[in-house]
């Protein structure tokens, strides 16, 4: 392992902005990717002359090139999608090697494939992180202050609002394979499905009223594995639904068992800013050395993984009574 970390989907626009955030902390890396041009390309324009970073042509089909993919660095960052799909292999090879791992995976059934592999990643001393970006790990970092004030619901509710300046490729195509999941939510502890747009309704947070629809999210997944309630909805805003000026926003509602909604909320960055600094900082971390398992950033790392990324608040409200109790 000649480098600290590789960067997977470096000509991406969240991969990009990872590595080059590397770089400016002066690690050493490897550009990774499927297109050795744009890789070249990359290179130049991140790194001109540095010898301590380099490029790897990989194709996931190639096993043997993405296990010496694996083998490059003490750290390997995932930004390529759709990751239900394509980050198996890369796991597979991350464990086998004894690599660490850090993915922006946000697709339901990515981050419980990821978290299901906790035993081995503890038998085999490795760190693998799952969700470190918008909207994981915002709405995970909501979950986490409230419990931290005692709370303990019998429901929850999360949503996320991400303010963009564009959608890339990646994303558009990791979105269209999640819908297939359906909106997917736990009832009674179990993971139920209905046909995507079921449920839609107006939530409001970030300032404004919000359409949003119950969506297989890796937020679903984390909320539930933390807060340990039985019924648990991750919402998603549709069209993005973060604020004119590119601010992203999250919400976590917790309803106990007296009826009262205890609720926060996030307020940040543009969401590929956010998400780069995510996973940057979980990255950086994690070759400092990390517990070995299968983990959420926050909880691995804690809430102050996301508060200290500059220009993000949380904000808790005081209990209210619901309606009708």
């Amino acid at each position: 392992m000649s480098s600290d970390f590789v960067v997977f989907g470096a000509t991406g626009s969240t991969g990009g902005l990872v590595a080059d955030r590397l770089i400016r902390r002066g690690a050493s890396v490897v550009l990774a990717g499927r297109d050795p041009g744009r890789l070249a390309e990359a290179a130049e324009r991140l790194a001109p002359g540095n010898p301590s970073v380099t490029t790897m042509t990989v194709d996931l089909d190639d096993h043997a090139a993405v296990s010496a993919m694996a083998r490059a660095a003490r750290v390997l960052v995932n930004a390529v999608g759709p990751f239900a799909r394509l980050a198996p292999a890369v796991v597979t090879a991350c464990l086998a090697a004894g690599t660490a791992y850090v993915d922006i995976a946000n697709e339901r059934a990515a981050v419980r494939a990821l978290l299901d592999l906790d035993g081995e990643a503890r038998e085999r001393g490795v760190c693998l992180v799952t969700g470190a970006g918008f909207g994981l790990a915002a709405t995970e970092a909501l979950v986490l202050t409230l419990l931290a004030q005692g709370v303990r619901p019998s429901r929850v509710v999360v949503a996320a609002a991400s303010g963009s300046l564009r959608e890339s490729e990646g994303v558009r195509n990791t979105v269209a394979e999640a819908v297939a999941d359906g909106a997917t939510t736990y009832r009674g502890g179990e993971l139920v499905r209905a046909p995507f747009g079921s449920g839609a309704t107006d939530l409001s947070f970030g300032g404004a009223a919000r359409q949003v629809v119950p969506a297989p999210v890796g937020d679903l997944e984390a909320a539930r594995r933390i807060s340990g309630a039985a019924d648990v909805t991750a919402y998603l805003a549709m069209g993005g639904g973060g604020s004119p000026e590119q601010r992203s926003h999250s919400y976590a509602e917790f309803v106990d068992e007296a009826g009262r909604a205890h609720t926060a909320e996030l307020s940040t960055v543009q969401g590929f800013v956010f998400s780069a600094s995510i996973a940057t900082e979980t990255a950086l971390r994690l070759l400092a050395g990390e517990r070995p398992g299968a983990w959420t950033p926050c909880e691995l790392l804690g809430v102050d993984l996301v508060t200290a990324v500059a220009g993000t608040t949380i904000e808790v409200s005081a209990p209210a009574l619901l309606p009708g109790r």
